[in-house]
């Protein structure tokens, strides 16, 4: 799962947690103490609502991914029940039909909450009023809903769609009597099967979690919950955590005494800010193009259905090769921009290691103790071994080598339409194609229209029922077609960003495993202050990313 700007402050702050212990314990105590406090106090907090029996208690373990919330046939208890959940809170009330004095505890934490979770059965949610009603009274105040159908045998999509058409048209119903706008792209309907989803949790099956429907809720979830933290609370610590790495890189360094030393740390600074950045311009790039792939899949699918499947794969392809061609060429220009770095690097490495070789009148070696000239007395690096490993890295970091061997460009497209091709293509095929997107909304069956003969005259108030009903169904056609928009969007993005940083990785990895040989031509103690000034420099990277 994607993470948000404070769980990806937290990994940054775990990485360097042990290592800021050695350099700046005094700094690290408060640290420490904000952390754990931002840690327990959630950043937000989501709501499961759902008669009992509905599958609450269970979906609210498979977002865990333990059995923590105890699954119960009828109400035990009128208190709310608090989990962590990353950093956010999830909320398991007592039921929609639980005792009124149970349900009083409910309706005061439905305000409170940032996102209401709907559990319901899919096959009788129309007869649920009740949890309707209170669904649009919360759409009112603006607040962020999710509709879950806790399908506990797989439905075929086509029963699957049409039981949120049927839920949407009941939900236009009423909303229409309470005079509410269009309120459907408000209310996103997502099927998961909440026991698959456990057991795949618990077991590790991944294909099984998939199918179950979960990460399509949890990337709602995340979607908007990481929205609501981009506030100054948020800036605040990053930038205070920030500054706390900062500082303890600055004492780190008051304990280096070698130019070669400071000159391979700095490049490694360089390297590491310059990974980063690559990751994070690609990744704003793939979400450009998965913005615009949703709205072009939108239209093919809306307008050209029988198409849709060939327009969809193309739109794919054209933003695959372009973020592949930018990935090419951002490598090669660091790869130019790394080499230059490298030699400086030798060069500092040879001036570092001439003044500190002796002259041959002070110091006279035995045959029994020769002095290797990689290794000058008084000096606790091997210059010659760092020499001969910058050079190795020279040769690592041309930029043919770094096309041929990494496999950038074209060669990487094959991976990313394996890991979404099928699906993708299996939804259009299964939803749009001559099956559900033609069908709903598009027929008005003459036992809809409701005729009146009060007030106006027939012809007349038949026309404007037809067009009302209309205007449903088109709301209804959209929201199908938008949701399965939103899938393919998000389902390219994600793949594009796996793929784009495993090849980042491994470039990186590479030129990062010559640096530790290199390293070993210093001394035990200094290897390990410079890996350590390693780890520092790249969790800052990451909050300066972030932040």
């Amino acid at each position: 799962m994607q993470e948000t700007l404070l769980s990806s402050a937290f990994s940054a702050f775990d990485d360097i947690d042990e290592i800021s212990a050695k350099y700046n314990a005094a700094g690290l105590a408060p640290i420490r103490k904000l952390v754990a406090e931002k840690r327990a106090s959630p950043s937000a907090s989501i709501m499961v609502y759902g008669v009992y029996n509905a599958g609450k208690s269970t979906l609210i373990n498979a977002l865990l991914g333990a059995e923590d919330a105890k699954v119960a046939d009828r109400p035990e208890t009128d208190s709310v029940n608090r989990y962590l959940w990353r950093e956010f809170e999830i909320l398991d009330t007592p039921g929609i039909d639980a005792p009124i004095s149970h349900e009083e505890v409910t309706r005061e934490q439905l305000h409170a909450a940032d996102v209401v979770i709907f559990v319901v059965n899919p096959l009788g949610v129309i007869e649920e009023a009740k949890t309707l009603s209170t669904l649009l009274e919360l759409v009112e105040r603006d607040k962020k809903v999710v509709v879950v159908f806790n399908s506990k045998n797989h439905l075929e999509p086509m029963i699957a769609e049409r039981l949120k058409d049927e839920l949407r048209q009941h939900l236009q119903v009423m909303a229409q009597e309470r005079g509410m706008p269009p309120v459907l792209q408000a209310i996103p309907i997502l099927e998961v099967n909440a026991k698959s989803a456990l057991k795949a949790k618990l077991e590790g099956k991944e294909n099984l979690l998939a199918r179950s429907g979960l990460p399509s809720l949890e990337r709602d979830l995340y979607k908007f919950l990481g929205s609501i933290q981009h506030n100054d609370l948020v800036a605040s610590f990053i930038a205070r955590l920030n500054g706390f790495i900062g500082e303890t890189i600055e004492l780190l360094d008051r304990g280096g005494d070698s130019e070669s030393m400071a000159t391979i740390d700095s490049f490694y600074e360089e390297l590491a800010r310059r990974e980063v950045s690559l990751r994070a311009n690609l990744k704003s790039l793939a979400e450009a193009k998965a913005a615009f792939i949703e709205q072009r899949a939108f239209s093919a699918i809306a307008n050209m259905p029988d198409s849709a499947q060939e327009r969809v794969e193309q739109l794919i392809q054209s933003a695959g090769s372009e973020i592949m061609t930018e990935l090419e060429q951002e490598l090669h220009k660091l790869a130019s921009d790394a080499s230059r770095l490298l030699d400086e690097m030798l060069e500092s490495i040879k001036i570092d290691g001439q003044m500190q070789t002796p002259k041959a009148d002070l110091v006279a070696p035995t045959e029994d103790c020769v002095a290797p000239v990689s290794s000058p007395l008084g000096s606790s690096l091997d210059f010659g071994l760092l020499e001969t490993g910058a050079r190795q890295m020279g040769s690592l970091l041309k930029p043919e080598h770094v096309v041929s061997a990494l496999k950038v460009g074209k060669d990487l497209l094959p991976s990313l339409f394996k890991g979404i091709g099928q699906k993708t293509m299996e939804k259009i095929a299964t939803k749009v194609v001559g099956k559900v997107v033609p069908v709903i909304g598009l027929t008005i069956q003459a036992g809809q229209i409701l005729y009146s003969f009060i007030a106006k005259d027939p012809e007349e108030k038949r026309l404007e029922e037809e067009a009302r009903l209309r205007t449903q169904q088109e709301e209804r056609r959209n929201q199908l077609i938008r949701e399965m928009s939103e899938d393919i969007a998000w389902e390219f993005k994600n793949s594009i960003i796996s793929v784009v940083d495993e090849n980042i990785r491994g470039n990186f990895a590479e030129v990062n495993a010559k640096l530790r040989d290199i390293r070993t031509g210093f001394s035990t103690a200094e290897r390990d202050r410079s890996e350590d000034r390693a780890a520092l420099v790249q969790a800052q990277a990451m909050l300066h990313a972030n932040g």
